[in-house]
């Protein structure tokens, strides 16, 4: 007689580049785990302390004074790069940090629930494009994490408020602006049905934006009352940005703070401390220029999607950085141009019951807990954040998949040879930057097809397949259809 088998319990990770969060469902509610400390947050710092010791979250962040060198804060920023980080003698690749991040969130739950966990959903960035997607993926393989489901952030937060709402329909705008990336995403949601018209966005503007311009501020008036370089002071600097995120936050809910860091450093003249106050006033003339980026944005989202901002009835904000007075100012602005009306936009349209630090992890919790069937289901309808192609032998970007498109999808073109007897073509897969007249393309790869070499120039007919999965992931195959000859995964003359 057979054992029955116990289906594996499906957790929620928002992988976030400040903060990380792990959710888990219980009586048809998402829950967040607590990490070894007792917080709902991890932060996603990691520290070699050794070649056997590790430490990841709240330790690692702790020290990270005393072992800057040797401490990685904010990967999430370079995933889907191939650049190294390099402690002592060790070369990690993005993905390998943000592994023991994945590994820490894993072994916590299993600690809390008291099983083993090996099956996610992981958030990612709407903007995210597909070389981070599949970065991220190869991070949760390297943890032993099997990945149901990359879900987009600002659609977990949609969820999150969808589960707790008593509304049937509206049109929502999402702005989810983290520690390093920023979303923006306009959905229709109506009976349990998402679905998304418009996205868009940057992974170059997020919290720690706003934590530079405290640095940069902080230092500029620091140096007019003291010859001692701060810049060129490891220590002090690392102590500079931990307090520089401590004032972005105090700000959020005080007209003026202090940046007070006594024994920021030793001069030869002695002990040098650091004593500055900073008002909410000065803060936001010194981060105009990025809540100008964010409205830009904004403004082109709604463009690309043919969408007014009186569209909207409803506005989730999520991230910690939207609780900066600037930020939601400024949305309020963008709705509501009419100063006399901007009180009412702010009670009538934002929903202040989804808590911004959680919402995104909240969310994957609850897809978690619909592909567990612990929730009655909830539909969504993504699209594309990105226009997806080849790039031509004359150098000129051929998009296939455009962006927009709703995905899982699949587009096929057909290609020729430039020449006579050609023995391969390179495939060059490309994405652009996302942004309204950009000519800047990301290159996702280039592949080589083999082809029958005594084939006269424009005589092969290659098809050649773009297809999305429900992660979002692109996968490319080339066929040479004369020949049978295939090659997958990611020049050639459009017929």
């Amino acid at each position: 007689m057979t054992k029955p088998t116990t289906k594996p319990r499906i957790v929620g990770i928002d992988l976030g580049t400040t903060n990380s969060l792990i959710s888990f469902i219980k009586n048809g509610q998402p829950r967040i785990i607590p990490n070894e400390r007792g917080s709902r947050t991890t932060p996603s710092v990691v520290c070699f302390k050794s070649e056997q010791e590790i430490i990841v979250g709240e330790m690692a962040l702790n020290q990270a004074v005393l072992n800057a060198d040797s401490t990685v804060s904010n990967v999430k920023l370079m995933m889907g790069t191939t650049e190294p980080y390099t402690i002592g003698d060790r070369s990690l690749l993005p993905e390998e940090i943000s592994a023991l991040i994945l590994s820490h969130l894993k072994n916590c739950a299993e600690q809390y629930l008291q099983q083993e966990i090996t099956d996610a959903v992981i958030t990612v960035p709407a903007y995210f494009n597909d070389n981070q997607r599949q970065a991220t993926l190869r991070a949760a393989t390297i943890a032993g994490i099997k990945v149901h489901k990359l879900l987009n952030e600002p659609t977990a937060a949609a969820l999150t408020y969808g589960l707790g709402s008593t509304q049937e329909q509206a049109r929502l705008l999402v702005l989810d602006l983290g520690g390093g990336t920023l979303d923006i995403t306009l959905m229709e949601y109506s009976d349990k049905v998402f679905r998304v018209r418009g996205v868009g966005g940057a992974t170059t503007v997020g919290g720690i934006n706003f934590d530079r311009q405290i640095i940069e501020h902080t230092l500029e008036t620091f140096d007019l009352n003291s010859p001692y370089d701060l810049r060129n002071d490891p220590i002090a600097f690392q102590q500079l940005v931990i307090y520089a995120e401590k004032t972005k936050i105090d700000l959020s809910s005080s007209t003026e703070t202090t940046v007070m860091i006594p024994y920021i450093a030793v001069s030869d003249e002695g002990p040098i401390h650091l004593n500055q106050s900073l008002s909410r006033d000065k803060f936001s003339e010194i981060s105009k220029d990025i809540i100008h980026d964010i409205e830009k944005y904004l403004i082109e989202t709604f463009a690309r999607a043919e969408l007014e901002p009186n569209w909207v009835d409803s506005v989730i904000l999520v991230g910690g950085a939207t609780r900066i007075p600037a930020v939601e100012e400024m949305v309020c602005r963008f709705l509501s141009p009419d100063p006399e009306t901007m009180a009412e936009t702010r009670e009538r349209l934002f929903k202040r019951q989804v808590n911004p630090d959680e919402a995104v992890a909240r969310g994957a919790g609850i897809l978690a807990g619909i592909l567990n069937d612990e929730i009655a289901g909830m539909e969504f309808h993504d699209i594309t954040s990105h226009n997806l192609g080849l790039e031509d032998d004359q150098g000129i970007f051929i998009p296939l998949i455009a962006a927009g498109t709703p995905y899982p999808c699949a587009e096929t073109r057909l290609f020729t040879t430039t020449a006579n007897n050609q023995p391969e073509v390179a495939i060059h897969v490309m994405q652009d930057r996302g942004h309204e007249g950009s000519e800047e393309f990301t290159s996702l790869g280039v592949f080589q097809l083999e082809m029958d070499a005594e084939k006269a120039q424009g005589e092969p007919n290659i098809d050649v397949t773009f297809s999305i999965d429900p992660n979002g992931v692109l996968s490319v195959n080339a066929v040479d259809l004369d020949s049978g000859k295939a090659n997958a995964e990611c020049g050639i003359q459009i017929l």
